[in-house]
């Protein structure tokens, strides 16, 4: 386990990428609350419209005020954990708002939809017709899955850009003999002119097609992450691998020569982004559309975990009359929310996810799946391999990628310039990640069958049963992290897969320990706040 571990500190920042790490996850925590007590909230407030029994009113109010409180400290991490991203990857945040700057502009709307009608839905709430009040909550709601959706969308797209071409193939195995994996480009017609095309193909790359301005082409990661390095580190075209591939007669133009490569790279960039589609570029990544939905399946679960919980706790106390109807009324929803999302995240989206990743990050499915002579597999151990290769590929006769197969320079990560880090390939911590994820997961749903089954035998919970659900939000949270460590970690050495390394997008001032203390403390005094508005404004004895 300790050379699992020292892998995955090899990467470059290491440091730097567990501050992020703790940032981010502290962010997404509080967020998941946002997306899942929002869409709690409005579900019940159409029960409470349907049946205009006050038990739901009051479900409604108190899933709707856990939903403000969170929204108020989501929006302070937020802002700290965005700043965090631009003074630690200001590489990649200057990548981001050059190229794929639509979805982060668009999530400033998203935001303010949020601000607008999360306080209309609360303060409002007795100035407001019911039919009114939940076209507000619903407003409310949706923006916090708009911004969500914009926000995955960069993600996937960092995880797999619009266009790449992944190195496996689950039949013929490894395709790094043939360049791959290739990132789709647009090279206007006037760069095309000054580069040598018979070399490049030599080299990997592919023409797959033209435009009436542009050659379509698909080139080797190799070079594309090589171009991005030395356009970040500002390398001239004199000093650069496009040398190799300038066609003679441009071979002693000065003015090229002292072209900055960032420029050149700038323009095939641009143009690519304007033919793939400027406001759309990021949500045609291969993985979008299922990341999307497994976002919002891990937010439910988080939030309907807790609430069953929160709600189970009060039941053990209430007495019979009207607020044990409420309780009861609670629990009761927020347990089958529970045990319905958790089976459609693991059964359904999770399984999209898993699907994704195999045709589209090869190297972290291996890694994923431990497929390493090196590493004790729990999926060998549990005799999955079969089942893997049937979930993944849908034949059993295709093959997993082989771990031990990839080469070790598959990516130059280069922490200085020409030199490399020993090896390159995906940590295989997340393999020991990624099982114990699964295994939570599916105690997870076990927990929600069996409070779901008392349910259903007339609400004779035991205590033990009730008193134990305290531990099932930390244990949805712990798979939370889990997930995003293995989509976050499992994705390294890149930071965009096939663009772009850790390296690259790393910042040539790494922050002071005295900073990194300050963040921790700022984050730890907004956990606090945000425990005490909890046990004030919800938990107290009236506060619901």
């Amino acid at each position: 386990m300790a050379d699992i571990i020292s892998q995955w500190l090899s990467y470059p920042a290491p440091y730097d990428r567990i501050l992020s790490m703790i940032g981010v996850e502290f962010h997404w925590a509080i967020l998941q609350y946002v997306l899942g007590l929002s869409f709690m909230a409005f579900l019940a407030e159409l029960i409470y419209l349907k049946t205009k029994e006050k038990k739901w009113l009051r479900v409604a109010k108190t899933l709707a005020k856990g939903f403000v409180i969170v929204f108020a400290v989501g929006a302070a991490t937020g802002t700290a954990s965005e700043f965090g991203l631009v003074i630690l990857w200001p590489n990649l945040t200057e990548a981001a708002g050059r190229y794929i700057y639509f979805p982060l502009y668009a999530e400033i709307f998203a935001f303010l939809l949020e601000i607008v009608f999360i306080y209309m839905m609360w303060f409002a709430w007795n100035k407001l017709s019911p039919k009114a009040h939940i076209v507000v909550t619903f407003l409310a709601f949706l923006g916090a899955w708009y911004s969500a959706a914009m926000i995955v969308s960069v993600n996937s797209y960092m995880v797999a850009p619009t266009g790449i071409y992944a190195a496996y193939d689950p039949y013929n195995g490894w395709k790094y003999d043939q360049g791959y994996p290739k990132v789709a480009l647009y090279v206007p017609n006037d760069v095309v002119q000054i580069l040598n095309v018979t070399t490049l193909q030599k080299l990997g790359m592919e023409i797959a097609g033209k435009t009436d301005d542009s050659v379509i082409v698909l080139m080797p990661s190799r070079i594309v992450q090589r171009l991005a390095y030395e356009s970040w580190l500002n390398y001239k075209v004199k000093d650069s691998i496009l040398t190799a591939v300038v066609k003679p007669e441009y071979a002693g133009n000065k003015e090229l020569l002292e072209t900055p490569v960032k420029a050149i790279v700038d323009t095939i960039l641009v143009n690519t982004i304007r033919h793939v589609g400027v406001y759309t570029v990021t949500f045609q990544s291969p993985v979008y559309f299922s990341s999307i939905l497994h976002v919002l399946g891990s937010a439910m679960t988080v939030a309907s975990f807790t609430a069953m919980a929160g709600f189970g706790l009060r039941l053990l106390r209430a007495r019979e009359g009207e607020y044990k109807e409420y309780v009861k009324a609670g629990f009761k929803f927020a347990a089958v929310i529970a045990l319905v999302i958790i089976a459609i995240q693991g059964l359904v989206f999770g399984h999209m996810q898993s699907i994704d990743i195999a045709y589209n990050n090869p190297e972290k499915f291996a890694a994923m799946e431990g497929t390493s002579s090196s590493i004790t597999s729990i999926s060998r151990i549990v005799g999955t391999e079969g089942l893997m290769r049937i979930l993944a590929y849908g034949d059993p006769n295709a093959e997993l990628p082989n771990y031990d197969k990839i080469p070790d320079d598959y990516c130059q990560c280069l922490v200085a310039p020409n030199k490399a880090v020993p090896t390159c390939k995906p940590p295989l911590i997340i393999h020991y990640l990624y099982y114990t994820k699964i295994g939570l997961g599916i105690l997870l749903g076990l927990d929600a069958l069996l409070v779901i089954f008392y349910i259903w035998r007339g609400f004779s919970i035991p205590s033990w049963v009730l008193k134990s659900n305290i531990l099932a939000p930390f244990v949805a949270h712990l798979v939370s992290f889990l997930g995003w460590a293995v989509r976050e970690i499992g994705r390294k050495p890149w930071t965009i897969y096939g663009v772009m390394t850790v390296d690259v997008a790393h910042t040539m001032n790494p922050p002071t320990v005295g900073t990194v203390v300050l963040v921790i403390i700022f984050f730890l005094a907004l956990g606090a706040g945000l425990l005490y508005a909890v046990w004030r404004f919800i938990w107290k004895p009236g506060g619901e």
